[in-house]
This record gives C-alpha cells, structure tokens and sequence, in this order.
C-alpha cells in the first residue's frame, strides 16, 4: 500500500528523471530571516520531488521484498 493514494496506475518513474529534478532541485538550508514565502515555495517543489522518489520505489521493488496485498 502506497502513503499516496491511487498510485498503482502512474505511468514509470525511470531512475533519470529523478536523479535530473533531485539535481535541479537540491535539498537546501535556510537562515533565520529567509521569507516564508521562499520557504513554501522550496518545499512545495521538494515535495513533488519526494512524492516522485516513492513511486518510483513502489514501482522497483522486488517481489521477495513486498507483502502480499490482501
């Protein structure tokens, strides 16, 4: 089960294309007076990078590695 909803049907994450968006957008640190608005902005974008990387996980993973589904 996906901690995504409907997540089955997704078209194939490859590899590269992950590796290209986690590329252009890294993970960042941020001081004390950075605005808010830059914030929401950075960490609306990592978390479509995050949602990307769990599908692409959920669609590689190896039966022997997987519970069957009920």
């Amino acid at each position: 089960m996906s901690l995504y909803e409907n997540t089955e049907h997704w078209p194939t994450v490859p590899l590269s294309l992950l590796e290209a968006i986690e590329k252009a957008y890294p993970k960042r640190d941020f001081g004390p007076t950075t605005p808010l608005r830059h914030l929401d902005y950075h960490y609306g974008q990592r978390s479509v990078v995050t949602f990307l990387r769990t599908v692409h996980e959920e669609q590689n993973k190896n039966i022997l590695n997987t519970n069957l589904r009920q």
